[in-house]
């Protein structure tokens, strides 16, 4: 026996078939194959193709966060972004960060929201987040006052949950709606002073009228002549307060003519004589304007006149002095009308002299629109009006209107 024992006979019928199943398995594998790769094939366009778009759908995301960035920053108002439980600021736009005292383009790390806007965030915690929450505040910024309205709302998916403020400064609108009403009650004052005043007027007349005929009595004793020269002076006086309001209130329409200046200034003069005389004061006036003429309002002018000698009556103690000077003084290619008004008074202290032709500013209880009234009339005339003084030396007014 053979030590290399001889292998069995295979069947040529069992040999067919094997080859045959080969043949089967190796032709499905490589249909398998064939499909494998184009699905991967597939695969690979469709991922392309997703690429593609996730590329376009990044470029036009960034595109309008730059662009929603750009509308952010542009708006006039405030809009800022807060997390309402650690009241902790994550966005704001540069009118926000203005409000907020930044000028870094970035909010620090930890940005707290202030005491004026904690109200907002609180109440937009606790308000639905279709309805909102609106209030103003008023925020000292800067030695001013700032009215600021903010309005936020909650963003329903936020997490940590957050809200969105838009602040507006209503500053000009709370001074516009200020001046209008002080607008309107100007007016009403204005209406109901005219009234007062036109009907105060006429009895006055009437009243200064009866007092010149009491003086022109020759039975009057002296000491009765010294009371009607006292009420001639009060007379004078209070309708000087009542002129001076329909004056301010209702500023002269009157066309100007030619003035004889100095026919006006003797006639303001001899108008307050009673009053200078009652309150014990020298009177002194030197005129060198011959009969130079302005174009104005004689009857303004006059009002000015008496404005300035009340005035400076009211601040001259008994046994003091009024000078009024008047000249013509050249200025450039014309000349002008210069009229002095000089007392001997207690002076306008220095802090006061810029205020005293303000209507209603006062120190003596007086209505506060006889040097406003003067200071308009003189400038309606083209003139100018200025003043000097000093506390307890006296006071000097200077008048200046041009000369024909």
């Amino acid at each position: 026996m053979s030590a290399i024992e001889e292998a069995p006979p295979i069947a040529k019928e069992d040999l067919v078939d094997a080859f045959s199943a080969f043949m089967g398995a190796a032709s499905r594998l490589e249909h398998s194959h064939v499909r494998l790769q184009s699905e991967v094939q597939q695969l690979r366009r469709e991922l392309a193709e997703r690429n593609a778009a996730l590329a376009v759908s990044r470029a036009e995301n960034e595109r309008m966060a730059i662009a929603l960035r750009q509308i952010l920053d542009g708006l006039p108002c405030g809009v800022a972004v807060v997390e309402v439980e650690a009241e902790k600021i994550v966005l704001a736009n540069p009118v926000c960060r203005a409000l907020l005292g930044l000028s870094a383009m970035e909010l620090p790390a930890d940005c707290e929201v202030p005491n004026w806007l904690r109200m907002a965030v609180i109440g937009a915690g606790n308000s639905p987040a279709e309805d909102g929450f609106e209030q103003e505040v008023k925020v000292e910024w800067e030695e001013k006052v700032r009215w600021l309205s903010i309005r936020s709302n909650r963003l329903t998916k936020a997490v940590p949950e957050q809200a969105v403020l838009i602040i507006r400064d209503v500053t000009g609108q709370k001074n516009t709606e200020k001046e209008r009403e002080s607008a309107r009650n100007l007016m009403a004052l204005a209406e109901m002073t005219t009234v007062l005043a036109h009907e105060v007027r006429n009895p006055l007349g009437s009243m200064e009228l009866l007092a010149r005929c009491l003086t022109e009595d020759p039975g009057l004793s002296a000491e009765s002549q010294q009371y009607v020269e006292h009420l001639q002076a009060g007379i004078r006086s209070l309708a000087a307060t009542v002129n001076n309001a329909l004056r301010f209130h209702n500023p002269g329409s009157q066309p100007f003519r030619q003035v004889e200046v100095s026919s006006v200034l003797r006639s303001g003069v001899e108008f307050v004589r009673p009053l200078v005389s009652q309150k014990g004061v020298a009177l002194q006036v030197e005129e060198n304007l011959a009969q130079t003429e302005i174009m104005g309002d004689a009857e303004a002018l006059k009002q000015v006149f008496l404005n300035l000698f009340t005035n400076s009556l009211r601040h001259t103690a008994s046994g003091g002095e009024i000078k009024i000077t008047s000249y013509l003084a050249a200025r450039g290619s014309g000349r002008r009308v210069v009229i002095e008004f000089a007392d001997s008074g207690n002076g306008i202290k220095a802090e006061h002299l810029s205020r005293i032709f303000n209507a209603g500013f006062t120190t003596t209880g007086s209505s506060g629109l006889g040097l406003a009234v003067c200071r308009r009339i003189v400038e309606e005339h083209g003139g100018t009006m200025t003043v000097s003084s000093q506390v307890g030396v006296g006071t000097t007014f200077w008048l200046e209107i041009p000369a024909l």
